[in-house]
């Protein structure tokens, strides 16, 4: 990694997403007591960042960004006081081209209950039982990720009251129009789980959910059926009225993100993604400052639930976001507490990761954003968002990498699985040797591999 370019003064940047078919990243700001602002900035060759918008994001503590199928719309979670939002933007340009489309409050309008960090209240980095009970006064909705299918549902996880919520989403109008049902994010085992993250796996009907304060994954499989018959009616203007109750999700499986001996209260989860292969799902431990690696089932009756490969050291503390480079051979990871990123090796046959050796020193490092510069293919190139605070503030630092070997979409949780392409003319020298490099290493750990399996006992 090389850092590249000037940084741009966002305060407390929290989330990022960049565009799944423009050379545009929208970020936004996380303040308790202000609105959240959304940015959109333009992504020039070179990974410069040109700012093209800005919208307030009409609650407080924004946490995640989601952009609709058709790229119409783009929809914004504020944690503290639940409140989903959507905007329009231009599908050709990226910017924002409107007022609000829409605003749902599960609170009603009424009051958060719990009192802020700097009122008095608790600090939701904590585990702790007394943490718990404050964190869990409200609903906390803290992602909304729409159905990969049909873009007609919306599955928000709700922190604070253990749950999935499931909305109807109207794309045509960029409404979130009514919520069709709610289910347990966990086992219901009576001790909170906290649902933090949603993913969908790109090949089967599963979704994985991190519950943050139980350390768990819940494994859910997916009603493609129902979500048809639920776009059918969309499509004809029917009433979402006889759907209500009904849940497209069936828990299947829940797992834990950290060893048995190690106490829950001392952990808290982060990121959960599936590798772009889809035969891994990784998720960031808080505590246990580890990465947990789960490879995913591919045959039977089972197919997508999780057996554990292992937890790996992420060489820092608090390792809050992580992200793959759009090869998927590398791991970034972004240790909050200890002003650092660490890059590692990812082995795409075990599952397993390995630190190279480079970290970087970045103030407060809490996402990680990868940004493949859409454009000619031959000297496509990918970028790196980091968000990350200085002695003067909170501001996303562009980082460029060398240039992508793997044409690829731009979506690292739902990307679909990518062959190597072969030579691009027009690499210079240095970047031959660096690629000549690392199939060395692949070979290598292929070598031992097949070493291991031969002088094993039957």
């Amino acid at each position: 990694l090389n850092i590249e370019g000037e940084t741009h003064d966002v305060i407390n940047p929290a989330f990022s997403r960049f565009h799944p078919r423009l050379n545009v990243v929208y970020t936004c700001s996380e303040d308790i007591e202000k609105n959240g602002q959304i940015f959109a900035y333009s992504i020039g060759p070179d990974g410069e960042l040109t700012k093209i918008g800005q919208v307030d994001a009409g609650g407080t503590s924004t946490c995640y960004i989601t952009i609709a199928k058709d790229c119409r719309h783009l929809l914004a979670v504020n944690y503290w006081d639940s409140t989903l939002a959507v905007f329009p933007v231009s599908p050709e340009t990226g910017e924002f081209t409107g007022p609000r489309t829409s605003m749902y409050d599960p609170k009603e309008g009424q009051a958060v209950v719990a009192a802020a960090k700097m009122n008095g209240g608790v600090n939701h980095s904590n585990n702790d039982e007394s943490t718990i009970q404050m964190r869990q006064k409200d609903p906390h909705s803290h992602a909304l990720v729409l159905d990969p299918y049909f873009g007609v549902m919306a599955y928000v996880p709700c922190l604070g009251k253990d749950l999935i919520r499931e909305f109807y989403f109207d794309k045509e109008n960029g409404v979130i129009a009514s919520e069709l049902n709610v289910l347990p994010s966990g086992l219901c085992t009576g001790k909170p789980d906290g649902p933090r993250y949603f993913v969908f796996h790109p090949s089967y009907d599963i979704a994985y959910v991190v519950n943050e304060l139980s350390s768990t994954v819940a494994v859910f499989r997916v009603d493609r059926a129902l979500l048809r018959e639920i776009a059918l009616a969309h499509k004809a203007g029917e009433s979402m009225q006889r759907f209500k109750g009904r849940s497209t999700l069936t828990l299947i499986q829940s797992i834990s993100t950290i060893p048995k001996a190690f106490p829950t209260k001392m952990n808290t989860c982060g990121r959960i993604c599936v590798h772009k292969s889809g035969r891994f799902v990784i998720v960031s431990n808080r505590g246990h400052e580890s990465i947990a690696i789960f490879r995913v089932k591919n045959k039977g009756s089972n197919r997508g639930e999780l057996s554990t490969v292992g937890y790996f050291h992420t060489r820092g503390e608090t390792p809050r976001h992580y992200q793959f480079d759009s090869s998927g051979q590398y791991l970034i990871v972004a240790n909050q507490d200890s002003n650092s990123i660490a890059v590692f090796n990812f082995n795409l046959c075990s599952g397993e990761i390995k630190f190279t050796g480079n970290d970087y020193r970045v103030p407060s490092p809490n996402f990680v954003q990868c940004c493949p510069i859409h454009g000619d293919d031959e000297h496509q190139s990918t970028s790196i968002l980091v968000n990350a605070a200085s002695d003067l503030g909170h501001r996303p630092i562009l980082e460029e990498v060398i240039p992508s070997e793997i044409v690829t979409d731009s979506d690292a949780d739902t990307i679909k699985s990518t062959i190597p392409t072969n030579q691009a003319p027009g690499l210079t020298r240095k970047e031959l040797e660096l690629k000549l490099e690392a199939a060395r290493r692949q070979i290598d750990e292929l070598k031992t591999q097949m070493s291991n399996m031969t002088t094993s006992p039957l």
